[in-house]
């Protein structure tokens, strides 16, 4: 009997670093980071209840590097802030995505049918292309442009048929950095997140 316990602990020591491989393998691959992303966005377009819903969020946001968006949106105000405002407005910026952008995307993805068509790695960055059938857009390309951060890949661009994101996202912020200010920039997005 006691001889049988060092080959039973073996073997769930091995079990569980066969698992800890498979989960080390699957980070390490652009493309999974791009379909859990998808896989949580039509999780959020489902009715579904609220930690349903709190769980794709989450997941979805875990796939974002938020604190780069941030920085490319504010470019060089983003250097004059505190740490402190830094952290609010990364706050922000992640709430207006998580109430706004999510389900307005989630919505998108509905009854769409994706597939990634190609996957380039170079150094610590990705880009991962995708082809999505849409029932009344028809196909659309879709490019993931990813970075890998701590461990795992963080999605830092979306490319819809070609047009970036964050550099849309970019443009508006500073336009209203240049006419407005930075408390405009941040009391337009608080709107958002009452409409």
């Amino acid at each position: 009997m006691r001889g049988s316990i060092p080959i039973v602990l073996c073997l769930c020591l091995l079990a569980g670093w066969k698992s800890r491989a498979v989960a080390a393998e699957e980070a390490a691959d652009p493309a999974a980071t791009v379909q859990s992303l998808l896989r949580a966005v039509r999780v959020l377009a489902q009715p579904a209840d609220k930690k349903a819903e709190a769980e794709a969020i989450r997941e979805i946001s875990g796939t974002f590097d938020i604190v780069a968006l941030s920085k490319a949106c504010l470019r060089k105000t983003w250097e004059k802030l505190s740490p402190e405002e830094r952290k609010r407005f990364v706050a922000l910026l992640r709430e207006v995505l998580e109430k706004v952008a999510y389900p307005k995307s989630a919505k998108f993805f509905t009854d769409t049918e994706m597939e990634v068509e190609d996957v380039v790695r170079e150094g610590g960055k990705a880009e991962v292309s995708t082809l999505v059938v849409h029932p009344d857009e028809g196909e659309v390309e879709v490019g993931y442009c990813l970075e890998w951060h701590d461990g795992k890949w963080l999605i830092e661009d979306i490319l819809l048929d070609g047009v970036s994101l964050r550099r849309d996202l970019r443009s508006q912020a500073q336009k209203i950095l240049h006419d407005e200010s930075y408390e405009d920039l941040k009391r337009r997005l608080r709107e958002k997140l009452n409409e």
